[in-house]
């Protein structure tokens, strides 16, 4: 009889960072303010003692400026074998144009085998812009061995369209194309969706028949907001729950049942303002999942 393997612990974090406008809403501040305050919350978040349980970070809305300040100033304080790294092109061009979904991994633990980015519209392999969107909209995915384990599993971090409900509908569907795609593999899907979950897209990916679920509603531990939107406290719109952290829906609930791929083990959405100094980090908060793949 095969004995079961050791779980592998991981913390998945996704986060809209808000890219870096040169025209700020009241109530923002600009990306050189937010930088410091976003590293020292995810030096906090992934700051766990070295060891072979990988963190993986999703990010939404981020320039390639953003992107390169944010890995660099991840690294400077960290061992060379611990370095970050990302995968994901940028939207508006497939290279460096626009806004990226990149994922966030450190190659000591993690090695990506594949590195795609699918276009949400109905050119799904071109920069393109899709249905009734207000922008060209993305999602970076790929296939990534844990070195130590040789544990694989897929990742996908996306970001739907703010103003058009047809194209989250659609966009969703191509989500849910890939999802199936990388099955059996264990999969993650994670990402602003702009969707409420009484909203099109989320009432989508989470219909019984898509294979995935949102892993809030199956957490047992429960930590902070229940909003994850929030703005820079000077809009109209109120504040929000639109990012989610999704799984394939094989999880464990019952140590007597058929092995599963993932246990759920804690779910957190975190602060996004430093209330002391009065800055938003984001106008999203960070949320968290801890899991076990087993």
């Amino acid at each position: 009889m095969q004995l079961p393997s050791t779980p592998l612990p991981l913390r998945i974090i996704t986060h809209n960072i808000r890219y870096a406008t040169t025209s700020p809403f009241r109530g923002e501040e600009p990306w050189s303010t937010r930088l410091p305050l976003l590293i020292s919350q995810l030096h906090y978040l992934t700051s766990a003692p070295p060891s072979t349980s990988p963190t993986i970070i999703c990010l939404q809305e981020v320039l390639h400026p953003q992107l390169s300040d944010i890995l660099t100033t991840l690294n400077s304080t960290l061992p060379s074998h611990l370095h970050w790294s990302s995968i994901g092109v940028h939207r508006d061009d497939g290279h460096l144009a626009g806004e990226a979904s990149p994922i966030l991994y450190q190659p000591h633990y993690l090695h990506p085998e594949t590195n795609t980015t699918t276009w949400l519209s109905p050119t799904p392999s071109t920069p393109s812009k899709g249905w009734d969107a207000a922008s060209i909209r993305i999602v970076t995915h790929g296939i990534f061995t844990h070195l130590p384990t040789s544990k694989k599993l897929a990742i996908l971090s996306t970001h739907l369209d703010d103003q058009g409900p047809i194209s989250r509908l659609h966009a969703s569907e191509i989500l849910l194309t890939l999802t199936s795609q990388y099955s059996p593999l264990p999969i993650i899907l994670a990402g602003d969706f702009n969707s409420e979950v009484t909203q099109e897209a989320y009432i989508h990916l989470t219909r019984k028949s898509s294979g995935i679920i949102d892993i809030k509603p199956h957490t047992p531990n429960i930590y902070g907001e229940e909003n994850t939107y929030t703005g820079f406290g000077y809009e109209d719109e109120p504040q929000k729950q639109i990012d989610f952290i999704f799984i394939n829906d094989s999880i464990a609930t019952n140590p007597d049942s058929p092995p599963k791929n993932w246990k759920i083990t804690g779910y957190a959405v975190m602060p996004n303002k430093f209330n002391d100094i009065g800055v938003f980090v984001s106008d999203h908060r960070p949320v968290i999942a801890d899991l076990e793949l087993l």
